[in-house]
């Protein structure tokens, strides 16, 4: 058995988790809220 905190934005109510051939996945979908505040990162390529 795991335990970890749920950040802030995430609807927790729609998590999901899958273990396949020893690899946990987690998926943590954000709330309509948290999906209205998006930052752009510029990428600079070297």
């Amino acid at each position: 058995m795991r335990s970890l905190p749920i950040p802030d934005g995430v609807d927790a109510t729609k998590i999901d988790a899958t273990f396949d051939n020893g690899l946990l996945t987690i998926t943590l979908p954000k709330t309509p809220e948290a999906q209205k505040s998006e930052t752009i990162i510029p990428v600079k390529h070297a």
